[in-house]
């Protein structure tokens, strides 16, 4: 693989990957640094990627940095993020109530399995393999409470 062939996968897929990243990290800054940085990789790796397999590469890198984006952020970022407003000319006050809001439905809203689930994945960061240990039931399980615990909060918040 060459440099204009990397130039071609650019224009082809950058529009693809970026709104792939944009859906996992919900912010364009971060998706736009994520798909530099995938492409500025692949031109180092050009040699090792098989050709007819660079788009399944560069999905994957996608993914997987944002994934890594994502586990570096703390509890607050992310569940600031997850009950993101559109308004930028909030006040620090505004944004801690929100935040406040969000924290006290997490406490209440989720029923006491999704809460602990919830908590134990983003509060003490656990594993999913980790927490089914703890609570005593199956990786599908907690995945399942996580997803309706986040769908609970969504539909809470209209988001």
């Amino acid at each position: 693989m060459n440099q204009s062939t990397l130039e071609k996968l650019f224009r082809q897929h950058h529009g693809r990957l970026l709104a792939e990243a944009r859906a996992m990290l919900y912010d364009a800054a971060e998706a736009e640094d994520v798909v530099s940085e995938v492409f500025a990789e692949l031109l180092r790796r050009l040699p090792e990627v098989e050709t007819g397999r660079e788009l399944a590469y560069l999905c994957e890198s996608v993914r997987n940095r944002c994934r890594n984006v994502l586990a570096r952020k703390t509890l607050t970022e992310r569940v600031t993020h997850l009950y993101a407003l559109d308004q930028p000319t909030a006040t620090e006050d505004e944004e801690k109530e929100r935040l406040d809001r969000l924290q006290a439905f997490i406490r209440t809203g989720l029923t006491e399995a999704q809460h602990r689930v919830f908590q134990l994945r983003f509060g003490e960061e656990l594993k999913y393999r980790e927490i089914a240990a703890e609570l005593g039931i199956s990786e599908v399980a907690v995945y399942k409470h996580l997803v309706a615990a986040i769908t609970r909060i969504k539909n809470h918040f209209n988001y």
